[in-house]
């Protein structure tokens, strides 16, 4: 159990400071280029969704370091191969969670903290194209 704390904790701050840095570092670039502001969008949405799957691929390894450990295993459909383990990550981060990949184990702890933390990632992007957004309206206005 320590060890799937540990991974857990681990990877949510990765993902966090990896997501912060990425998106911000954008917005910050897309707000002094001189594009059109519906240009700016798609690449600050591009660049968030770049973001989330770098975000899912150190879930991703996560889960491969706690098979590893043999804390746990992705039972169901998944033959084990990365692409599963890719697309379980994924569908865990993004909340889907369809159901035919299944952790057991400790690997449980660690999909549930990337169900919450890819919540938490995917609104902290919603809010940061909504401010970039909002600061380009006004910058247009005066």
């Amino acid at each position: 159990m320590i060890f799937a704390i540990v991974i857990a904790a681990l990877t949510f701050v990765l993902s966090g400071a990896l997501h912060y840095i990425i998106v911000s570092g954008a917005i910050r670039r897309l707000g002094a280029a001189n594009f059109h502001r519906g240009r700016k969008l798609v690449l600050a949405l591009c660049v968030s969704g770049i973001a989330h799957i770098a975000a899912v691929v150190l879930y991703a390894a996560a889960y491969g370091i706690g098979r590893a450990l043999n804390i746990g295993e992705l039972s169901g459909g998944a033959s084990g191969s990365a692409m599963d383990v890719f697309y379980f990550s994924l569908v865990t981060y993004t909340s889907l969670g369809l159901g035919d990949i299944v952790p057991t184990g400790h690997l449980r702890l660690i999909a549930g903290i990337e169900a919450l933390n890819g919540f938490l990632l995917i609104s902290c992007s919603a809010a940061m194209l909504f401010l970039f957004m909002s600061g380009q309206n006004k910058s247009e206005k005066q």
